[in-house]
């Protein structure tokens, strides 16, 4: 039988720990299957507290604990131990034993790359830790929970030629290395990396004058050459954060590592970030401009948390949007400065409704702030990174930028050192404006995404608009109270003249009106400009005011959305009532594509379709029940019809988007090859894959190499070029990670599974590790039309990978379950065979709490 029901834990539970933990001294003792790790940790009892003094732990063999020297003999119990400790400050010392080479989990310590089955690691395996969230219990006994915050002083013992941790260099010497962090933090952001590595350096001189040693670590050989980027990004982070938000960095030495198996992204451990290889290392050979946009944010981010996660962090995991939400809208805010605002924007949003939106409206939603979790890494979610860092821009919008900036500077200065809560947050903001955010708060506590209702009337020079919210029912919650909603606005008039620039309305009662006065005629609105709030608007129009709007409207975001909603309302015709493509759009898409005026990047988003997944999504909330097949049919021939469309012009602006000179990842040029792409895949259904072909045997980077590939896939040819792009790339991990993936996600619906099977047979397939696998499965997933196909057998296929991953990785099995989570929107035969294949999924015995969890939500259960 599979595992007994977890353990719910609720935020209205939460209670301090007992006891304050002064000073952690860590001995590791490294070995393969036997590394032994001794702690040394000061306690002091807390007022108040009650007494109990319980040590998480797991998967550790204990060999010896002592209390003030004393020998001691704890109670084992279920996920640490307890004992009894001294009514005073006391010393607990603990020696256990752990097996790095054996943990496929990736949490705790672990070593990389992975071992095949049976046999011991390789000679360039490194020994790497990830503790977010709750992974320092596999280290060793301790509290592990953020509102435990202590100094940690870390000697690393055995032969590996680097030895890392948090904070300061203190000491090294023969077979050691001595590690000193003078920060207070909990243990999720303690890191331990040793292994055979070099050092791409740098330096960077703070506002202050302090010199600080900068070092990105990689494997010997080709990796050392991909590391260039990512140190001018971190400097350019560095810099971007001492000016905007007036932060400076705090140690001697700030250290990233490469890491090949690694679950997330990258990690922010105070002075040591671990981050997984595909989000550091780039060279224009083997990365497209898309992976340099990405490294550069994800970089940024990790690099903001040293302070909005470090210095500040959570008080408990029900407050993780405290940090990431803040961190993420500031590393948009980064690449916004560091690119296009207006193409940022847009990219984000599209990103939002992709996944936040689908996990708002289905058996996942939760509030920014959950009220409960079972297992604390399945809500590493988009409500908590992307919803929350919507909030955070809507309450600068409320308050405006200066009042933004004052809160900020009285948020770090009364909270430095602090593991802090939402109410903690939102405090700063009322004492610096004095405003009541009591309405706003709500954003944290409901779930779901509002659907903001507009009508609208003109009578003697007076137009008003009529504003209605409602946010339906999300599991757990039946019932919303209204939500404070900024919405900006802005007014034309019928020649395309802005008569009203953008005012930004507070919506705050479930029903309410606006005003403008004094205007010669009826005007066009452009509501919710630069995407407001993240609400879903729903308004009658029509497309030829959608065609008006993509035309004149001013605002960049408004001026793409109003081309995204023509050409849903076309493919939702199409698929619903078997319309042919609009004339409209297809006259509108054409002006776009030839308005040399605007930024090739906004051409090339403007001219993409919305997904189908989008388009399923809108078919579902109108009340059609959508096929995903009829809805991949739709989209292909509307892309047909816009290629016949816009031959005559295909072939200039393609030429005209040519780079000339040697690559840069820079905004600008990428923006050119992005619309160069975007054209190319139009050429390519009408020229039979010509210009693509050649592209591809021309190609001097990764990006235009990549998009030739994918237009010939997209077309059904392409194979020579696949068995060509292996050869020329099998020995580069992050690359054939691609060459997995655009096969998984381009293949016709008829063979997706089939050739997604195929591919997990390839030698190069390693299910644990999770690059590999998301790249293969993840992909095949987003293959809606292949992985939705009626006979069931994409399911199937998933279903059986992830309980083949679940006992090694938890993790990665449990956020790939979310595939799933659309299933009710589909017909009564899909639904059936999702159904069965999720419970075939949770019926499996040791089913880990991850996945049970996940699983029973998406089940309804």
């Amino acid at each position: 039988m599979k595992d007994a029901s977890p353990q719910t834990i609720h935020l209205k539970d939460y209670t301090p720990f007992g006891f304050e933990a002064e000073s952690v001294e860590l001995t590791f003792r490294l070995a393969p299957t036997a590394t032994r790790v001794l702690s040394k940790i000061r306690f002091l009892p807390k007022e108040g507290g009650d007494g109990r003094f319980f040590l998480h732990g797991e998967d550790l063999t204990l060999i010896s604990a002592r209390i003030d020297g004393a020998p001691v003999t704890p109670r084992l119990v279920e996920g640490g131990l307890e004992a009894q400790v001294p009514a005073e400050p006391f010393i607990w010392e603990a020696e256990v034993e752990i097996s790095p080479a054996t943990n496929t989990a990736l949490e705790g310590l672990y070593m990389s790359p992975l071992a095949r089955e049976g046999e011991a690691p390789g000679p360039g395996a490194m020994y790497c830790t990830q503790c977010e969230a709750e992974g320092f219990r596999k280290i060793t006994f301790y509290p592990d929970r953020p509102d435990v915050m202590s100094v940690f002083t870390v000697r690393i013992e055995g032969d590996a030629p680097v030895m890392l941790s948090n904070g300061n260099p203190v000491e090294r010497g023969d077979g050691f290395a001595v590690w000193h962090d003078p920060w207070r933090k909990p243990a999720y952001l303690f890191a331990l990396v040793a292994g055979d590595l070099r050092a791409h350096p740098g330096s960077f001189t703070t506002m202050s004058g302090k010199e600080v040693a900068l070092n990105i670590w990689v494997r010997p050989g080709p990796d050392e050459d991909k590391c260039a980027f990512g140190m001018e990004a971190l400097k350019r982070s560095m810099t971007w954060d001492e000016e905007v938000y007036g932060r400076e960095y705090d140690l001697d030495v700030f250290n990233i590592v490469a890491v090949d198996d690694f679950n997330m992204g990258a990690m922010e451990n105070k002075g040591l970030n671990v981050f997984n290889s595909s989000c550091v290392l780039a060279s224009p050979e083997t990365s497209t401009d898309m992976n340099f946009e990405r490294i550069e944010a994800i970089i940024a981010h990790e690099y903001f948390h040293n302070w909005t996660g470090n210095r500040i962090t959570c008080r408990d995991w029900f407050q993780l949007c405290l940090k990431e939400g803040l961190t993420v809208f500031r590393d948009a805010q980064f690449t916004a400065d560091m690119r296009s605002a207006p193409v940022k924007r847009i990219s984000d949003v599209i990103a939002l409704r992709a996944r936040q939106f689908r996990e708002d409206n289905g058996p996942l939603a939760h509030p920014v702030r959950p009220e409960s979790f079972v297992e604390i890494n399945n809500f590493y979610t988009a409500t908590v990174y992307e919803k929350g860092a919507e909030l955070i821009g809507m309450l600068k919008t409320l308050v405006g930028d200066a009042a933004y900036a004052k809160a900020l500077d009285l948020y770090f200065e009364r909270h430095d050192g602090d593991a802090a809560t939402i109410e903690d947050w939102l405090k700063v903001f009322e004492d610096v404006t004095g405003r009541d955010l009591a309405q706003f708060k709500r954003w944290y506590a409901q779930a779901g995404t509002p659907r903001l209702s507009v009508t609208e009337d003109f009578k003697d020079g007076t137009y008003t608009l009529h504003f209605k919210q409602e946010t339906p029912p999300t599991p757990g919650q039946p019932h919303k109270a209204p939500f404070v909603i900024p919405i900006a606005v802005g007014l034309l008039n019928p020649n395309g003249d802005e008569v009203v620039p953008t005012r930004v309305l507070e919506m705050t009662q479930a029903e309410q009106s606006f005003s403008f006065d004094g205007l010669p005629s009826k005007p066009v609105p452009s509501i919710l400009r630069d995407f407001s709030a993240p609400v879903i608007l729903e308004r009658a129009s029509d497309n030829t005011e959608r065609a008006f709007l993509l035309a004149h409207d001013t605002d960049p975001f408004n001026k793409w959305e109003a081309g995204r909603a023509l050409a849903k309302d076309v493919l939702c015709r199409m698929v619903s009532e078997g319309a042919t493509p609009d004339g409209a759009y297809l006259d509108a898409a054409l002006a776009v594509l030839r308005d040399d005026g605007l930024d090739p990047a906004f051409r090339a988003l403007a001219l993409r379709l919305p997904s189908e997944d989008d388009i399923a999504q809108t078919l579902f909330g109108a009340g059609i029940t959508p096929d995903p097949v009829e809805i991949h049919t739709a989209r292909e021939t509307l892309s047909q019809a816009l290629a016949q469309h816009a031959a005559d012009t295909l072939p200039r602006i393609y030429a005209a988007m040519t780079v000339e000179g040697p690559y840069r990842p820079e905004a600008e040029d990428a923006g050119k090859r992005d619309l160069q792409g975007t054209v190319l895949g139009l050429l390519s259904r009408i020229d039979g894959g010509a210009q693509a072909a050649a592209q591809y045997d021309a190609a001097g980077n990764m990006t235009q190499q990549l998009a030739a590939l994918s237009c010939l896939l997209m077309i059904d040819k392409g194979e020579p070029e696949l068995a060509r792009f292996y050869e020329q790339w099998k020995d580069d991990r992050l690359v054939i990670d691609k060459w997995f993936g655009m096969q998984a996600l381009q293949a016709p619906p008829a063979r997706a599974a089939a050739v997604t099977d195929a591919l997990t047979r390839h030698p190069d397939f390693d299910f644990r590790n999770p690059n590999r696998f998301r790249a293969t499965l993840g992909s095949f997933a987003a293959n809606a039309a292949g992985f939705h196909a009626a006979d069931g057998a994409g399911y199937r296929l998933l279903a059986d990978w992830l309980i083949r991953l679940d006992p090694l990785n938890p993790q990665t099995t449990a956020r790939m379950t979310t595939s799933f989570e659309t299933w009710k929107r589909y017909d009564a035969d899909r639904q059936a065979l999702i159904e069965g294949e999720l419970r075939r999924i949770l019926n499996t015995d040791g089913l880990s709490r991850d996945t049970t969890e996940m699983v029973s939500r998406i089940l309804g259960a």
